[in-house]
């Protein structure tokens, strides 16, 4: 049997082999759920939508919140009135799980800060269910693996890009072998200014707390062809430039509040005109001295506004990719190269269409079959619908079939993050990066 019948007959099997961590978490006493304990740790924006308010109120069947912990205790206190619930905060970590013994922590912290909640939480008995990225850097993923070798913890990785039902489709169909063996593949993701500015402003603007947007957003899309591809990187060779914001702005200020550029600024924002964030962020600042607006031209910015990368893989595919953020367009192309032929699809960022559509090209012209296009719906909810059927595989249902190995693990989130740091790391020498040697993890050739 070749390699390509073989992964699409034993793919029930594959997706029992990854079956979530969680799920001993899991228990049904009498017909009655036990709900399972979670804390989450962090209460920005993500913490207190998805992981916070929206968890609470599409499965608070399954799941009790039995804490919030945040450095900031402003944002705590309005984080607990937010979500709708009625447990304690901490702003003590270690304090918070001796007290209310979570079985799993939910990570939703500035990235840097990743691997200490991770570890100290499975070193006190934790499960963990993270935001991306993992964590910034080699090291840091180093410790993470290190720590859940020894503590024989589980860890999740919220790639919720992997669920949208058009990706699933495109999943399944590479599978089947209808292109063939993948030769390349062209991923070029666009994100528009305004939301480029959101990270300008924030955080992230310091690589040493976002690790760059090679790894903070191109996480997901490295994730995503690794997961196509059912490999791991091998080496990587970059370009990036930041020819916008930073020190090339020809004005600055203090912050958006307090700047007398705010005529003639193209990014002047006002947070006290957006409730949430005023509320999460700017009437908080006076705890921990966050400030949510920052001024998009101050000179400690040091990420990228352009990214493109040559990534090999270990089974021989090489990925041309692109992360630009210089454009007023949202959304992203992706094609795979076969022996079969090619399958392409384009997707909006904020669609018109109810419906995702994917062409496969056969690579003979001169035969008789025709292009071919599959259609999709969209599914309701956020990222393109895969939040939804990610939560409820986490917190509804631990032991649902995941036949696609769609929930990733920590290999997965390791070898996601380390594509963008040896990006990173290639941009500022000029040479290609191998992965292998990053970690202590060695690039596989087939992943299912």
């Amino acid at each position: 049997m070749d390699r390509r019948k073989f992964l699409t007959r034993t793919s029930v099997a594959a997706g029992a082999l990854f079956a979530n961590p969680m799920t001993g978490l899991a228990s049904n006493i009498s017909g009655k759920i036990k709900k399972r304990k979670f804390a989450l740790v962090g209460t920005g924006i993500r913490g207190v939508t998805m992981f916070g308010r929206d968890l609470m109120k599409e499965y608070s069947q399954y799941v009790e919140m039995v804490g919030l912990c945040d450095t900031n205790p402003g944002r705590l206190k309005f984080a607990k009135e937010f979500i709708g619930v009625d447990c304690p905060v901490f702003t003590s970590l270690e304090e918070m799980i001796k007290k209310q013994k979570p079985e799993a922590l939910i990570v939703t912290t500035e990235d840097s800060a990743h691997h200490e909640v991770i570890i100290k939480g499975m070193e006190m008995g934790c499960d963990i269910i993270t935001e991306k990225p993992l964590t910034i850097d080699e090291d840091k993923a180093q410790l993470i693996l290190d720590a859940e070798k020894r503590t024989g913890r589980k860890i999740i990785v919220t790639f919720n890009y992997r669920y949208p039902p058009y990706r699933a489709k495109m999943k399944e169909l590479i599978k089947s072998g209808l292109i063939g063996d993948i030769n390349t593949v062209d991923f070029h993701w666009n994100i528009d200014h305004s939301h480029l500015t959101r990270y300008m402003q924030r955080w992230h603007g310091d690589s040493k707390r976002g690790g760059t947007l090679w790894v903070h957003k191109s996480t997901h899309h490295f994730d995503m062809v690794n997961w196509f591809l059912d490999s791991e990187p091998k080496e990587v060779f970059a370009y990036g430039s930041l020819d916008r914001f930073g020190k090339n702005g020809k004005f600055r200020g203090e912050n958006c509040r307090n700047c007398q550029h705010t005529a003639k600024c193209p990014y002047y924002w006002d947070i006290n005109k957006d409730s949430m964030s005023k509320s999460l962020y700017a009437d908080n600042e006076k705890y921990d001295g966050y400030v949510r607006d920052n001024c998009v031209f101050r000179n400690e910015i040091d990420i990228f506004e352009k990214h493109s990368a040559v990534v090999k893989y270990m089974n021989g595919a090489v990925l041309n990719y692109s992360l630009t953020g210089d454009t007023d367009f949202e959304g992203y192309w992706i094609a795979f190269n076969g022996t079969k032929g090619r399958l392409e699809a384009r997707i909006e960022g904020y669609p018109e269409k109810t419906f995702a559509e994917m062409t496969f090209t056969p690579i003979d012209r001169y035969s008789d079959e025709k292009p071919k296009i599959f259609r999709v719906d969209y599914a309701r909810g956020g990222h393109w619908g895969g939040d939804p059927l990610m939560m409820d595989k986490i917190f509804k249902d631990p032991t649902m079939p995941d036949p696609l190995r769609q929930q990733a693990t920590l290999r997965d989130g390791v070898m996601s993050i380390l594509a963008g740091i040896a990006a990173r790391m290639s941009v500022d020498s000029g040479k290609p990066v191998e992965i292998k040697g990053l970690t202590t993890l060695v690039p596989q050739n087939v992943i299912s």
